[in-house]
C-alpha cells in the first residue's frame, strides 16, 4: 500500500492535471519497486484514453503519452476509473495536499486523516 500527496502550484485544466495525478501515482509504483498496483481515478475520459492506448492531440495527449510510456515497461500496473463519491481516500488526500508546501509519500501506511476511510481486505 502507498499513498501520496502533492500539491502541483499551477493551473491546469482539470482533466490534465488528473492525467498528471496518473502519471505521478505511476512514477511512485516506479520508484518504489511496487510488483502490483492498482490506481483509481475519477477521471473517466483519461481512464478510457489510457484503456484504448490512444494519444489525443488535445494537450492532455503529452500526459497521457508519458502515462502510456510507463505503462509499457509494467506488466502488473493497472489504472481504473472509480467514481469520486466511491473513492474518499482520493478526496481526502487531494484536500490534504493543500496544507502540504512538499510531496509526502506514505508506504505501508496512510495518513492518520484518512485512517477512517481506509478498508482491509
Amino acid at each position: 500500500m502507498a499513498s501520496l500527496c502533492q500539491i502541483i502550484w499551477a493551473c491546469y485544466q482539470r482533466q490534465i492535471a488528473k492525467a498528471m495525478a496518473i502519471l505521478r501515482g505511476l512514477q511512485l509504483v516506479v520508484e518504489t519497486g511496487l510488483v502490483s498496483a492498482t490506481l483509481e481515478s475519477d477521471a473517466l475520459s483519461v481512464v478510457n484514453t489510457i484503456e484504448l492506448k490512444v494519444v489525443p492531440s488535445a494537450k492532455v495527449g503529452v500526459v497521457v503519452h508519458d502515462i502510456l510510456y510507463v505503462l509499457r515497461d509494467s506488466n502488473f500496473t493497472s489504472v481504473n476509473f472509480v467514481p469520486r463519491l466511491a473513492n474518499n481516500v482520493a478526496y481526502s488526500l487531494a484536500k490534504l495536499a493543500l496544507g502540504h508546501e512538499c510531496e509526502s509519500v506514505w508506504l505501508e501506511d496512510y495518513p492518520l486523516s484518512v485512517e477512517s476511510l481506509v478498508l482491509f481486505l
